[in-house]
This record gives structure tokens, sequence and C-alpha cells, in this order.
């Protein structure tokens, strides 16, 4: 678990609130740096560039990266055993190794993050020279330094020029000594992010699938959601298959949706051992495990109330004779975790209750899609829909929400979204699962129940949303909430004479931002005198 420092000249220099659930994962924000503090505003010389694509050479994937750090929050910094980040190493063609990410707290910020290179040095130890451009956050840019443990100051101060220290071998990086490689702006001023006692091992723990060809059954699992009130509960749809004895889990973080957990059957109860792999998580650049734990309300570490665990080897559910009701009592738990040692939470289940979902063939009902929701952006090429997807079908119906995709159709024809253009994606898709988002460029994503998706064309003359649902072994398709183009030249076309009265600037998760970026991507909400409004994604 991040442990909280107080460090008064940290603090004084955030001025901001302090975070009530530190124990929890921080995600990529999509903030920009300068909330914090002003960066420096310095040119970045053009032969200096980041190193964000993958070098060329051999590329050691998915390794599994543990250090200790410093690291931002809202209004805290702390200091963390970092385990389970996702590690990456090139041996490069050019005879150097390169290292993705080593200031492992910058998935807080940054979607798509950066290597630096580490030259040989003999004996299979390689040397990291810094300062090194690391990341260009909106055109400011951003260093990697090298730091030393201070007594006096009581944190890590930066050394103008610095060397670090790496092993490689059999397929092991390890760091050399005690300093660290820290976040700084363009006037080496720390941004209070920092790792030492960095170690990049191969991830040796595979991931559970079910049995090919096993019945998979969905349950409703309700858990408790508030520590300031055990009535209250929140609850989402996960999978079930047993096979004899054993059974599976699955569907508990959305990001692994094909990975489970198993567990053994006996005399009415049903047990699950804890710390099993889930498998990589992008979003929160992670080794993801399900740990299990008792629960308790915390109303000391973090100055209010919060769940927080005493962890253990399994989770204990009792069973029904006919398995329709599987339920693990208070305080028993389950933890998605970063990484299957230190707290590091995605999702907590406490005292979860699981009742068999019955799944029938249903026709979903129709999208909800209007033409205030379709916005063209001509000159660009690209448009933006919102739409919302109902989780019923067309008689109110609950669905499985795990068995509900969409398509995009334009005009006649389904829309492939294809990873030569959605960089957020591996492979081409046309058939969305629901809770499906891209975290990487947030071209798809949903924000309370509401999916944005971004088509890279504006050449057609409607677009539509069809709903579809694949339970019972049936698959049926919604009617297509289609919106068509009132002028096929442009879209949702301005009336003449209408005058922008106002603009706001957005980053990618909807928060406002206090002027537009000098550079990289954001949403543009322009006001118009007639009352109407557009939203534009813009990229500098």
């Amino acid at each position: 678990m991040k442990r909280l420092i107080t460090l008064i000249t940290l603090v004084a220099a955030l001025l901001i609130p302090s975070m009530a659930t530190a124990q929890h994962m921080p995600t990529k924000s999509g903030m920009r740096l300068s909330q914090f503090k002003a960066p420096a505003k310095v040119q970045v010389r053009a032969e200096e560039e980041p190193i964000m694509d993958v070098p060329e050479g051999t590329l050691y994937d998915n390794m599994y990266a543990t250090s200790f750090a410093y690291g931002l929050g809202w209004g805290d910094i702390y200091i963390q055993d970092v385990d389970g980040g996702i590690g990456k190493v090139v041996e490069g063609t050019d005879g150097n190794l390169y290292i993705y990410n080593p200031i492992s707290q910058s998935y807080i910020w940054f979607s798509i993050l950066p290597w630096i290179k580490a030259e040989p040095a003999g004996d299979g130890k390689y040397v990291v020279t810094l300062p090194q451009l690391y990341i260009l956050d909106y055109g400011d840019p951003y260093y990697a330094y090298c730091m030393h443990y201070d007594e006096e100051e009581g944190m890590p101060v930066i050394e103008e020029e610095g060397q670090i220290e790496f092993t490689w071998e059999n397929g092991v990086l390890t760091q050399l000594g005690d300093k660290f490689i820290g976040l700084c702006d363009a006037t080496a001023d720390w941004f209070y992010m920092a790792d030492q006692h960095i170690v990049y091992a191969p991830q040796t723990d595979e991931a559970i699938s079910v049995p090919e060809n096993m019945y998979v059954q969905g349950y409703t699992m309700t858990y408790l959601s508030d520590p300031t009130d055990l009535t209250k509960t929140k609850e989402t749809i996960v999978s079930i298959a047993i096979d004899g004895e054993d059974i599976y889990m699955g569907n508990l973080n959305n990001n692994n949706p094909d990975s489970y957990i198993k567990g053994h059957l006996a005399d009415g109860k049903a047990t699950f051992p804890t710390r099993q792999y889930l498998g990589v998580d992008a979003y929160y650049n992670g080794h993801i495990y399900v740990l299990t734990g008792d629960a308790y309300v915390d109303t000391e570490t973090y100055g209010s109330p919060v769940f927080n665990y005493n962890l253990n080897d399994e989770i204990v559910f009792n069973v029904d004779e006919d398995a329709r009701n599987i339920v693990a009592e208070w305080p028993a738990s389950m933890i998605t975790n970063v990484g299957p040692t230190t707290l590091s939470i995605i999702n907590d289940y406490v005292a979860p209750g699981l009742v068999a979902f019955d799944e029938v063939p249903a026709v979903p009902a129709t999208p909800i899609f209007t033409d205030e929701d379709l916005m063209v952006n001509n000159a660009s090429g690209w448009s933006v829909l919102h739409f919302t997807i109902p989780t019923v079908d067309v008689d109110g119906n609950k669905l499985n929400e795990n068995k509900l995709y969409y398509n995009i159709i334009v005009d006649d024809a389904v829309y492939t979204f294809e990873p030569e253009t959605y960089i957020g994606l591996s492979t081409a898709m046309t058939d969305i699962p629901y809770k499906f988002e891209d975290n990487i460029n947030f071209d798809i994503y949903m924000n309370n129940g509401r999916h944005t998706v971004y088509l890279y064309t504006t050449n057609f003359a409607a677009v539509g949303v069809q709903s579809i649902y694949t339970a019972g072994d049936e698959e049926n398709r919604s009617e297509i909430a289609y919106v068509f183009r009132p002028n096929p030249s442009g879209v949702n076309e301005l009336a003449q004479g209408a005058q922008v009265v106002g603009t706001r600037y957005f980053d990618l998760t909807g928060r406002e931002l206090s002027a537009a970026p000098a550079s990289g991507l954001y949403l543009q909400c322009v006001t118009y005198n007639d009352g109407t409004t557009a939203t534009i994604k813009v990229m500098k």
C-alpha cells in the first residue's frame, strides 16, 4: 500500500486537496503536469526527441517490474513499493539497451509511455546517462534526471549530470546502486516522481481460461460499496463455469474479460486461492491479480473511512445445492490488484454474493442516438458519435452486459476499426463489446454509461448504431438508430448568422482546462448565440 509522506515543502507546492482513497490505483487521467505547477517554457532543440516508438531490435515484452518509487497523486506525495508494473526491454540493433517507462508513476499522466537509452559498459553492464528528454506533455518537455537521496533534505535531490548502471543478464534487468531516475521539467525542477532499485524480470505467471466448450453462466454479483453504510451495495455481472469439482469465475476486471480465477467445489463450499493472475492491463500499466482478504472499515489511515484489508490465502463461498446462489459472508472479500503483494487496488468486491442470471435469447433495445449526438469535422476528416446502449431488451428485461456488443453502421456497411488507424487496438474490430474502451488514444470510451466513438471518415450520408446480444446460443440485433446528415457537405452546420459566444477546453476524460493547450489532443466546446453547442477533437 502507498505510504503518504509529510514533506511540508512538497505539499505546499501543490496546494490541492488530499485524496481520501490513496490505496486505489491511480489511472491515466489525461491531466497536464502543468495543472500542478507551471512547466518551464523551454524550446526543445530540433535534435531532441523522446523515444516513443519501440526501438529496432529484440523486444522482451510484458516483463514483471518492481521498484521503490516516489509518486504524485491528488495532493499527496507518497512512497510505494511498486510491484507488478509492466516492464519492457529492447536489445537494440545499434548495440544499446532500451528501457521502457523506468519512472513507474508516469502512467498516471501519459497514455503512451516512453523509453530511455542505456549504453553498453562491458561485463553485461549498461549505463544510462542523464538527463534525457523523457516525454512531451502538450508540447512542454520533461526530462529523466539522475537523483540521489539527501538526508538533510529528507528527499531525493537532482544531479545536474549523472549515470545509473544496470546489469542485463539472462533476460533480467537489474539496477545497481541507490540512485533514482526522476521526472523533472526543463529547468530541472522535480515533479515528485522517481524510482530506484528497478528490476525487470520475465513474467512466469499465466492467466487461466475456461476449457473449450464449457458452458459459462452469467451471475449477478452484489457487493458492499460504502464503508460508512454497510447496507449500500453495487452490482456487476460475472461469469461462472463449473466442471465437476472445478469452478471458474471471470469478468472480474473489465480489461481482462476472458481471464478467470479457478477454485474447488466440495461440501457446499467454493474455495478460491489468492494471488491468481488475470494478465496485463495497459490502462493501469500493470500485471493484474485477484487477491483475497478480510475487509475492515479503516477510519485512521486516510482521514476518512475506507475499506482496508488483511490479506489471506483464500476466499470461501457458500454454495446452494443447485449452485444458483454463491455467497461469501462479511468480511470475506476479493480484490483486483496490480501485483500480488502490495495493495494497489483497481476493484474491491466486499462480501460478494452471486445469483445466477437467467440468460435467454432476447432482442436488445434500440440504442439512443440523436441528431445532436453526431458531430462531423470536415476540415480534419473525422466524426464523433455520442450514444447510449441500453442494457435491457425491448421488453425492459435486464441483459448480461458481458454478452452485449454494438456495431457502427456507416451508410449501409458495418464500420471496421482498423489498428492502423486506431492505435489503441491490436486487431481489427467490428463487434465492439459494451464495456470496451481504447485506453491508449481514447477513440472509444464510456463515461457514466454513455459511449463516445471517433470515426476517421466524413464521407457518409448517414451513420447508425446497432446493439447485438449473444445470449442463449443465439445472436439477436436491435433496430438500427440512424442519424442522417442534413447536408452532405457538412453535418450540424450553423444557422446563418450564428456567432460564437463562448469556448471551453477539456482533456479527453472531460476535465476542463484553463486554456487551449499549445500542442497535443484535446476537446474544444463552442457555444453559439442560438444556444447550440459543438464539440470537436483538436490535435495540435
